[in-house]
């Protein structure tokens, strides 16, 4: 008994694990985005869809990107891959987390360190996108 209870453990945190990576998956409506501590009112109101791990991000405006990314939803974090825009080409290294229908990104601009926080502050070349689960 004492040997099966940490293999359930383990089990249940491999369930919860693969369901916040599948949780990220759908479309999502983007509530707001701050960049370098600043509001970005470009993007308010847009969507994002992730599949898998492609995404696709369009703004009311309706200019669109799309671009690869990989979770760990062991360490929370998300690696951004643009296919085009400003960083096409580029990892964006970011960190994410999922609470019921919120999901919120925050990555760091190419070259800087992933983010420690679900922050942006003046100057410090991260971005924090808030996402609502689209219905």
């Amino acid at each position: 008994m004492k040997r099966l209870i940490p293999a359930l453990v383990l089990v249940f945190a491999g369930v919860a694990l693969a369901d916040d990576a599948k949780g990220i998956d759908g479309k999502w409506t983007i509530e707001s985005v701050t960049k370098n501590g600043k509001a970005d009112a470009n993007w308010a109101g847009g969507s994002r869809e992730n599949t898998g791990d492609t995404y696709t991000m369009a703004s009311k405006a309706g200019k669109s990107f799309t671009g690869k990314m990989k979770v760990d939803a062991a360490k929370k974090t998300v690696d951004l891959m643009p296919s085009d825009g400003t960083y096409k080409g580029k990892t964006l290294l970011g960190i994410y987390s999922l609470e019921g229908d919120t999901l919120k990104i925050c990555f760091a601009e190419p070259g800087k360190d992933r983010p420690a926080k679900l922050e942006s502050a003046e100057d410090s070349g991260v971005t924090l996108a808030v996402h609502k689960k689209a219905k």
